[in-house]
This record gives C-alpha cells, structure tokens and sequence, in this order.
C-alpha cells in the first residue's frame, strides 16, 4: 500500500481527526489572535489618552508659567516714568557713564500719587529729584553670576511702604550702599542685593525712633536712643532704628540626602535673597559619624535654616505644616517655583494671587524632594513694586 493512499473523506492512515476539524482549529486560533490585538490596541488606546492628557496639562501648565512671567516682566511704570527693561534681557548699547558723586543720589522709587510730591520724611529730598531710572551707576561692580538683585526703585519703594513708613533716603542708601550694584541694562537704574535690604529689613523696625517733629525742630540732631548693630560688610552704622526682639530664631529640618538638599536650596534660597552661610563639610573634617549640616540666611549672623542630612530617619511631619518665605517681588515668586521644580521639587501650588487670604497675598507652593511642604509669598501690591 502507497503510503499516501488516502482513504474515504480523504483521511490518510496517519489522520487523527478529518479535515474540517482542522480548517474550524485554525480559525478559532484567528479569532483569538484578533481578539488579543484587539485587547492590546484597547490597552494602548487607553494609556495613549492618560498620556496625552498629562501631556495637555503640562503644556497648559507651561504657557500659565510663561504667561504670568511675562506680565511680571511687562514695566509697571507710572506717570513720568521711564521703561524699565527687565533683569537678563538683550541689551543695545554701552551703559552711559556716570559721575561717581551722582551715581548713588539718584535712583527711581515708586510715585505716590497721594503723597502730592511733598518731600520724604527726613530727607528733604522732592520726589520729583529722585525718581530718574537713567542713572545706570556704571562705576558701581556688575551683579555676579546667581547673584540676587532688585532695582534700587524697588529697594526704596519696599522700605518706604513695608519697613519704614516714615524712612529717612539717606539712612536707607549708607545701610544699602555694600549692597549697590551697576544697571544691568542701560536706562533702568542701579540694582541692590536682595539680601542686603532683607538684611536691613530684620534689623529695622516699623518707625524711627526720632519722630518727624523733632526731625524738624533738631534737623541735623539724629542722636539714637538705641542702635542698629554693626553691618558685616559695612562698618557704619545707620542713624537711629529700635531693633525689636526677634522670638524666633532659626527652624531646623532633616533630610535624607546632604548633596541633593544642598544643591535644592542654594538655588531657591537664592531667589529670595538666603544664602548658604553654613557648611559642616567645610569646617568641619570629614566624618562619617558626624552629621551632615546646612545653615542658610541673610548673613552669617542671621542663619534662619538648619538642615541635618538623617538618611531614612529623616522624615517631615504632616498635613497642616509648612515652611512659608516672603519674597521682595512677584518675580521671585514666580522664580522661586520654577527652580524649585526644576531642582526636584513638586509643584503644589501655581503661582498666582490668593483671594482668600487676601487680594495682594501672591503665592506659590512646593514640595522639596524630602516632603517638606514650602510656601512663598508677596503680599507687595503690583503698585508698590510687587
């Protein structure tokens, strides 16, 4: 017999099963082949949708962010000002030179429109004398690179409204004066360390202890009933401030990591004008039983964050607590969220005014890469220089 001899239903010898059991076999395995494509195109149709709706949203996060720094940079210039171009742009042009005598007698503050152009209180100084921004200080040194700066404008206009009401011109200029810098672009005015005029701020109390009246009958008798301490970098001291007591004097935090905490707020500090004072591994020779420190202020004598690396004992309390800073403008509001995200933070909270707390409490929120729940907030009106 022929080994291929088939046999009735064309079944050879070796068939197990006729060939309409087999031709159903193949199509059930199709059916299912097309149901797991199915499945998976269901799958990835799905995460696709998820993904672009992350997507939508990060990018509508992104124009928010664009939108709200580029209003803050838009000049808020009054009546009889000039543009002010903001810190870091392109700018045409070689600052104009300036007689060092005039380079620090003539810096733009905010017009009052209330005020009636009446001389500042203890300067006897007009307004109109000293609101013109073409005074660009180019004999003064230029910002450093990461350094924190505002327009003089703004230093004056936050020391007259939220320090000072009543603050003497000339005081405020001889406290500020380490802290003065040359424009960084032509036509916009001397700059100032933020961490000098916070420096000046913690020290300052709300009034003068020598009142308007008898500014005016004693003109040149400026005798303080109490004193300021001595600035680090600036051995006069100004005419007479009460220095109020402080309760609070630093807030310390643990973290996990010394290197990434270190790195996370050198750079947000910054924009708030805080600064690295304090480092363990600096001072201190290396040891691997010692615990890592931070320290981060105005100065060295003002040190207002502690940060201890713990490793995985390190861990933040819970709901309800936070850290919250003021920042001099809405620009280091804005600035300060955006380095923290980008520096490993979380978002918590878009930059933006809170109408519950307020109609000039302009606020962001973060999280550092610990847990740690971080505040930033200018109550400044936009009208004042916020």
């Amino acid at each position: 017999m022929s080994p291929n001899k088939q046999y009735k239903n064309g079944m050879s010898k070796f068939s197990s099963k006729p060939p309409e059991h087999e031709a159903a076999r193949l199509r059930e395995n199709q059916r299912r082949h097309r149901a797991r494509v199915k499945g998976r195109i269901t799958e990835l149709e799905t995460a696709l949708a998820v993904t672009e709706e992350k997507l939508d949203g990060a990018l509508r996060l992104i124009e928010e962010l664009k939108a709200e720094v580029q209003r803050l940079q838009r000049p808020q210039c009054g009546p009889g000002f000039s543009q002010e171009r903001g810190h870091g742009r392109d700018c045409p042009g070689e600052p104009e030179a300036h007689r060092p005598e005039d380079g620090l007698h003539q810096v733009d503050i905010i017009r009052d429109d209330t005020a009636e152009n009446r001389p500042l209180p203890s300067s006897g100084i007009e307004k109109e004398g000293i609101k013109d921004v073409s005074n660009d200080c180019a004999f003064l040194p230029p910002p450093q690179p990461g350094e924190s700066t505002m327009t003089c404008r703004e230093a004056f206009s936050i020391i007259k409204e939220r320090i000072m009401p009543e603050f003497d011109l000339d005081q405020a200029r001889e406290w500020l004066k380490p802290g003065f810098r040359r424009a960084t672009c032509p036509g916009t005015g001397c700059r100032v360390q933020t961490h000098i005029l916070f420096s000046f701020s913690s020290r300052a109390s709300p009034h003068f202890t020598v009142t308007k009246q008898q500014n005016q009958s004693k003109p040149h008798d400026r005798r303080p009933t109490n004193q300021l301490p001595t600035h680090p970098n600036y051995p006069t001291q100004p005419a007479a401030m009460s220095t109020p007591y402080n309760p609070l004097g630093h807030i310390s935090i643990g973290v996990r990591d010394y290197d990434v905490s270190k790195a996370f707020y050198t750079a947000v500090f910054a924009t708030i004008g805080l600064h690295l004072v304090y480092d363990s591994e600096a001072v201190v020779p290396k040891n691997p039983k010692k615990i890592r420190t931070l320290g981060f202020g105005p100065d060295e004598q003002h040190e207002l964050i502690n940060i201890f690396e713990f490793g995985d004992d390190a861990a933040p309390p819970g709901a309800g607590f936070h850290l919250a800073f003021n920042a001099p403008t809405r620009a280091s509001v804005v600035e300060f969220h955006a380095v923290a995200v980008g520096f490993g933070g979380t978002n918590n909270g878009l930059p933006g005014v809170r109408k519950h707390y307020g109609d000039d409490y302009f606020a962001a929120f973060v999280v550092d890469p610990d847990g740690w729940r971080l505040e930033v907030v200018c109550k400044t009106p936009v009208a004042l220089g916020g």
